[in-house]
């Protein structure tokens, strides 16, 4: 089978030679860099390469008006699936042709455009057609499944269901993408404000120790206050202002600290770290994904608070991508969680409280191996062994429709393991709770 092609379209020999260069290493053994002249070539030679049963995925255009803009309407309009990359100069006018910018396929690089931004954004456009593969390969079965005979119904229906799920699998990828931007843009927002306060908080408390001083003195000095004052002094119970006015400043501070931790925790939650891995602690990530369910955790009216036991060691730091390792955490929480609901619907408050519902997180480092591992364990009862035989297979659920949230654990496997090099296992006690454990190496090893 053809390898699948990726053309640019230049009329300089240098930035052709520069294409084929800075590509060559990372995408060379894997798909087939050409590079052509001008736009006439390039449609009889992508014309040429679709007849003989190869796959385009990409056009890198140089954009050189006006001629650059009818070629590109026609080579779209033989081509409409194929993303194209313009390499735009600053004086690009791109407002005369709208039809470019809304255009689902476009994407752009400036010039002078670096080798990073190259690949980062070709990367990008070969994910976006192999998830296309994907879509259009389960569209394919699907119909392939509609031709069966009546007696095979079930069977489609369920197929049918499957590739449903996939598609809105990878819908909901993309929308924690979007979710992740958005809650980056609000604490980054909730900041400034929330600093400012705090600043104002540390000398509105000096400057009310001041007055306060001052009054004291007052009292002290002139003990027999007019009568206005002293009824006054009466009305508003005037020791008692004063006590509680301090404490009202401490618990706008206290306030002003937990929102600061909710926004540092938020902030972990939503990184966009898919690029490049960061040296981090794993310990804050975990204890960002705590402070998130904060409001899960507390005590209700049907069960008192759920305990968390942190058994922390002395970690270095790991090389990782905060953002996902945060996913995986909260969803391994809240999982947790979900499971201490259905635990609890025979047993009473009181019974609650003498065998608290636990969440216990152990951290280890193996000196040895060079790896960290993290144990969640939670005493919720566990699940039969039939269905934790499956948990991490793909699209099963034990929630019902409406009730799921995260990621999923196939998925959380998935980032463990591919993204990270590590290993994720599961441990099933039944009638007494679930154990997660996660390893991750510190130097590059594959632990799976």
């Amino acid at each position: 089978m053809s390898k699948p092609v990726i053309l640019c379209i230049a009329s300089e020999h240098e930035t052709r030679q520069h294409f084929q260069a800075h590509l060559e290493g990372d995408y060379g053994d894997d798909y087939h860099l050409a590079a052509v002249g001008d736009y006439d070539s390039a449609l009889t030679q992508l014309k040429r390469l679709r007849a003989g049963g190869s796959e385009i995925i990409a056009l890198l255009c140089e954009y050189e008006e006006p001629t650059a803009a009818i070629a590109l309407k026609t080579l779209d309009q033989q081509f409409p699936a194929v993303v194209k990359i313009l390499l735009l100069t600053l004086e690009a006018n791109l407002q005369a042709n709208p039809w470019l910018i809304s255009h689902h396929s476009t994407r752009y690089l400036y010039h002078p455009w670096q080798p990073q931004d190259l690949r980062l954004t070709l990367k990008a456009t070969i994910e976006h057609y192999h998830q296309r593969q994907m879509i259009q390969q389960q569209q394919q079965m699907l119909n392939a499944l509609q031709l069966q005979n009546a007696q095979l119904l079930n069977t489609l229906q369920e197929s049918k269901q499957t590739i449903l799920k996939s598609q809105a699998q990878l819908l909901e990828q993309d929308k924690m993408a979007v979710l992740g931007q958005m809650v980056a843009g609000i604490t980054h927002e909730i900041n400034n404000p929330v600093s400012f306060i705090a600043g104002s908080l540390k000398y509105g408390r000096e400057y009310l120790d001041d007055i306060i001083s001052v009054l004291r003195l007052y009292q002290e000095h002139y003990p027999e206050p007019h009568t206005t004052i002293a009824e006054k002094i009466q009305d508003v119970d005037f020791n008692y202002l004063l006590e509680d006015f301090a404490n009202l400043f401490d618990a706008m501070q206290e306030g002003t600290d937990l929102l600061r931790q909710i926004s540092t925790s938020a902030r972990v939650f939503s990184r966009s770290d898919r690029e490049q891995k960061i040296e981090y602690d794993v310990h804050k990530i975990i204890n960002s994904a705590l402070m998130l369910l904060k409001h899960r955790l507390k005590a209700n009216m049907s069960r008192p608070a759920i305990e968390v036991v942190r058994q922390y060691a002395e970690l270095p730091m790991v090389r990782c991508y905060p953002g996902q390792l945060s996913q995986v955490f909260l969803n391994i929480l809240a999982n947790a969680i979900d499971a201490f609901e259905d635990h609890n619907q025979d047993r009473s408050y009181d019974e609650l409280e003498l065998h608290p519902n636990q969440i216990t997180i152990i951290s280890e480092y193996d000196q040895e191996q060079d790896y960290l591992r993290i144990v969640i364990r939670d005493n919720a009862g566990g699940i039969e062994d039939a269905i934790h035989e499956r948990i991490f297979d793909k699209l099963f659920t034990t929630k019902t429709v409406g009730k799921g949230t995260g990621l999923g654990l196939p998925i959380c496997q998935q980032i463990i393991e591919s993204q990270h090099r590590g290993r994720m296992r599961s441990l099933n006690c039944w009638h007494e709770g679930m154990q997660f454990t996660i390893e991750l190496p510190l130097e590059g090893k594959f632990l799976g």
